[in-house]
């Protein structure tokens, strides 16, 4: 059965809303957890650069496409940035946001390079496809490695689903590479690719349920145990 990746961009963009919503209602709840507020906003960001998908053509201008990446890349940022902060990392909105920035740019700038040397689109999408498996490979280390020090069980639910974000986004640089030497064709690395990215849309909807019981316990050991918190 072959996933229909512009259907799929449509569905991202509502996912992710959604997902965004019950993080900053889960943020009323617990306001002390701001790492909610934060990965709410990578959210958003994640379902403008998915709308962009959308209105992407074969004919559509390359800004576009860059732009539509690089929101999706600093959302992954941000998303990396908010479990450092649900860690302990005193981090201030500014200095994440430069975080965030700098990220984006090195990404920006990678793609704009292979532009000008002529590179292929498929180039981009793989410097594209190594920068948000990274990202959701470290935010998955973070999110493991804090369950050392606050014993949170629900971390998790949170770091595989990470963790299989990263493991989709290297699959799909591996058939963008069989697709550069002509072992595939290119429209079996996108029919193989769509059930990835469902399943990357799964993870996404995953990890945010996984964020809000890691607030909602944290929140519960703080109230059982005040001095050991």
């Amino acid at each position: 059965m072959y996933l229909h990746l512009p259907t799929l961009d449509v569905v991202s963009v509502f996912t992710t809303l959604v997902a965004a919503g019950v993080s900053l209602l889960a943020w009323y709840l617990y306001r002390d957890a701001v790492a909610l507020r934060s990965w709410a906003a990578a959210l958003v960001l994640g379902s403008v650069g998915a709308l962009l998908f959308t209105l992407r053509e074969p004919g559509t201008s390359a800004a576009v496409f860059v732009m539509a990446d690089a929101l999706c890349v600093a959302s992954y940022a941000t998303m990396w940035m908010s479990i450092r902060r649900f860690n302990g990392d005193r981090a201030t909105p500014l200095r994440m946001a430069i975080v965030v920035a700098v990220v984006t740019s090195v990404f920006v700038l990678l793609v704009t390079v292979s532009w000008q040397m002529g590179a292929a689109l498929r180039a981009q999408s793989l410097v594209f496809s190594l920068f948000v498996g990274g990202l959701a490979l470290v935010t998955a280390w973070e999110t493991w490695r804090g369950g050392r020090q606050d014993g949170l069980r629900s971390r998790r639910i949170a770091a595989l689903a990470l963790a299989g974000i990263a493991a989709a986004r290297l699959i799909r640089v591996a058939l963008l590479a069989l697709d550069w030497f002509d072992i595939i064709e290119l429209v079996t690395a996108d029919m193989a690719w769509g059930y990835g990215l469902y399943f990357s849309i799964v993870c996404v909807l995953v990890v945010t349920f996984g964020l809000v019981l890691m607030a909602n316990e944290q929140q519960y050991a703080r109230q059982t145990d005040p001095h050991g918190a």
